[in-house]
């Protein structure tokens, strides 16, 4: 097995952040490392003399050319790595991809790249696939052909593309910027199975997922956490006795790693009742509001489509015309030239609106264009009938979008000539109004009430079990001004507005005229939502019941992040508890990430059979010298070691950990046989 890092810069470019090289970081990061190969991968450009200088002082290393380029429309990164004996030639080929990209948004097409490196295959070509920014899929498949791995960023990714039978090969680098005073060497570098290191072998290598690992020893099934301790990409349990480095080893591993889960010790307890609870509710709030908006997203829409309405103004419009026609009436028989033309009094055309008819033509474009979908909408709809019904539509808009543009000539005309003829005569004009809009108006309105009496009814809109908790969402009138002032979080008085709540309309008009609300969240203030956490008997949760719905919760919220590190649970938690609810769903996350747990109690460290074992201990010498040794390896291998081959019992390690000592441990299988008897 081979130790590769194919993805180092070591030149600040217009895409990268700002920093200097230092040749003896880079010297020390492949030295520290071991690292047995890497490439060089400048964003958009590639420096000869300083390949060379680097490949020279790195002689026990292997080190190959590359770029790092900005490909496609979102500008993706994609990594083209060359054999060293090419590197000329490969030197001249990145010069075009530099001339072409002037600034960081810059980037080249598939056919730029194709005439400028020529041959493909003579490349290894590794496209961010689940990185920022990543390939888009429309190039990953216009280059399938020479495109056999992908790069991504976390070891939960890299699981789940070896699981996955149709993604590509998962790669995991650095990225790494060799500059001066670095603190951390990163972690992140891929064992590949192969004899030699040529980019021959790398490739057919890369044909083979299983030849391609995060270990040396176990394949996927390990992976680095720390420069010298491997853990298992599932689920690992540390142990040792108080103040032996256990959180210290969980510290140092939070350094190493993005997006990680870290439950700290003592993190969810209770100091001031009061305040818990309110967090809680609010915190509880704040992670349905997804759910909320997405129940009233309907609603939202009404709301924008009628605030803008004044039924107030359009029977002010109604009233001027009927005064301005009454009077004109009375005046015919003085009516002059001017007014007796029949432009004088000519309503203008009503202008369609097309908004509806461009979203249609977009929703079926995005049909046309998806590739994750592709199979599905054709297993419904042909290809073909999509193509004519989005040709349809845009012949369509454009022939009403034609008719929209002649109205709107005419009524410049029309309304050009009305205000010549209106201007040169004493008589009464007959004020403009559009009964139709007027009408359609007192429709939404009255539509609008019906729904807010509608929303207004209580009812459950959402309801989630979560280890025996139910999650509920609920939605009510609101009872009270004070109710809608404390929505707000803001010193805003509402008893004027609430005084028109039942008159739906009226209410927006009172809530428009408050200045502090945003437009965007007038709908909140019509119906009450409360958040309520109830316990398996249907009762609000107590004190101790929020702490554990909150573990549980933040457990559940880890598969959004690529590790869970969890300090001492028993701490805060009994063992009914931990063993009926936490530790199974500790056990299947651990299915999709890795799950590392501290711990000193034998319903975690035992019962939840973890896949992978660590025991840290501290030595003191001479009463001042302290140190700190880190033991591992299965739950069932009779001993532990350490980095440096020194073993300890693993029976003796766990019961002074989890039982306080074989002595304590059998005297209470004792003491329980008697009360069993």
């Amino acid at each position: 097995m081979k130790k590769f890092d194919l993805h180092i810069h070591t030149l600040s470019t217009i895409s990268d952040v700002s920093f200097t090289f230092s040749m003896e970081m880079l010297e020390q990061y492949v030295k520290e490392r071991k690292i047995d190969a890497i490439a060089i991968t400048n964003h958009n450009m590639f420096d000869l003399a300083q390949y060379r200088e680097i490949a020279l002082k790195l002689s026990d290393t292997i080190v190959f050319p590359g770029i790092e380029i900005n490909i496609g429309n979102n500008a993706g990164h994609l990594l083209v790595i060359a054999k060293q004996d090419d590197v000329e030639e490969f030197s001249h080929k990145c010069e075009c991809v530099q001339k072409e990209i002037q600034s960081e948004k810059d980037s080249i097409t598939v056919e730029q790249l194709k005439r400028f490196f020529g041959k493909l295959d003579r490349f290894l070509l590794i496209p961010h696939y689940d990185k920022k920014p990543s390939i888009d899929k429309k190039i990953l498949a216009e280059l399938k052909d020479n495109i056999i791995c992908g790069e991504v960023n976390s070891i939960k990714k890299f699981i789940y593309c070896q699981k996955d039978n149709p993604s590509l090969t998962p790669v995991y680098f650095s990225d790494f910027r060799a500059k001066e005073n670095v603190d951390v060497f990163p972690i992140r570098q891929t064992f590949f199975d192969v004899d030699e290191i040529t980019l021959e072998a790398i490739k057919k290598c890369l044909t083979d997922k299983k030849k391609v690992t995060l270990s040396e020893s176990e394949g996927h099934k390990k992976f680095y956490a720390l420069p010298e301790l491997e853990l298992s990409t599932g689920l690992n349990v540390i142990i040792g006795e108080r103040s032996s480095g256990k959180t210290h080893t969980l510290n140092q591993i939070y350094k190493y790693f993005d997006n990680i889960k870290y439950i700290r010790q003592f993190e969810l307890l209770e100091t001031d009742p009061e305040k818990a609870a309110k967090d809680f509710t609010d915190k509880i709030a704040i992670k349905q509001s997804g759910i909320t908006k997405e129940y009233f997203e309907f609603f939202i829409r009404v709301v924008d489509d009628v605030k803008d309405i004044s039924l107030e103004k359009d029977e002010k419009h109604i009233e001027n015309y009927l005064a301005s026609l009454q009077k004109h009436a009375s005046e015919t028989e003085r009516a002059d030239m001017f007014s007796k033309c029949k432009f004088y009094a000519e309503n203008e055309f009503e202008i369609n609106d097309l908004e509806s008819l461009k979203k249609l033509i977009e929703s079926v474009d995005v049909l046309l264009s998806t590739t994750q979908y592709k199979e599905i909408v054709e297993k419904s709809v042909k290809r073909e009938n999509l193509i004519a019904l989005h040709n349809d539509l845009i012949n369509e808009y454009v022939k009403e979008q034609q008719v929209v543009l002649k109205k709107l000539w005419v009524n410049d005309i029309i309304g050009n000539i009305k205000q010549r003829l209106q201007s040169k005569t004493a008589a009464t004009r007959v004020t403009d109004v559009n009964f139709y809009t007027v009408q359609m108006n007192r429709t939404k309105i009255k539509k609008f009430e019906d729904i807010v009496k509608g929303l207004k009814e209580e009812r459950q809109i959402y309801c989630k079990n979560l280890e025996g908790f139910n999650i509920e969402v609920r939605t009510k009138p609101y009872s009270g001004a004070s109710s809608l002032k404390n929505h707000s979080k803001r010193k805003i008085a509402f008893s004027d507005a609430f005084s028109c709540y039942e008159d739906s309309y009226m209410f927006l008009q009172k809530l428009k005229e408050i200045e502090m609300l945003e437009d965007t969240a007038y709908y909140e203030y019509f119906v009450d939502v409360e958040y309520r956490i109830l316990n398996q008997f249907g009762f609000e949760v107590s004190g101790g019941e929020r702490a554990e719905f909150n573990l549980l919760q933040e457990v559940n919220d880890a598969y959004q992040y690529d590790i869970l590190m969890v300090d001492e649970p028993e701490s805060s938690f009994d063992n009914i508890f931990l063993r009926n609810r936490v530790n199974h769903m500790l056990r299947e996350i651990s299915q999709e990430m890795p799950v590392i747990i501290v711990t000193h109690n034998s319903t975690v460290g035992a019962s939840i059979k973890p896949d992978f074992l660590v025991h840290t201990k501290r030595f003191i010498k001479n009463n001042k010298d302290i140190s700190y040794e880190i033991y591992y390896g299965h739950p069932t291998n009779r001993n532990l070691k350490n980095n440096k081959g020194k073993q300890i019992k693993n029976l003796q390690a766990t019961l002074d950990c989890l039982e306080a000592g074989e002595s304590a441990y059998m005297e209470r299988g004792k003491e329980y046989e008697m009360l069993r008897d």
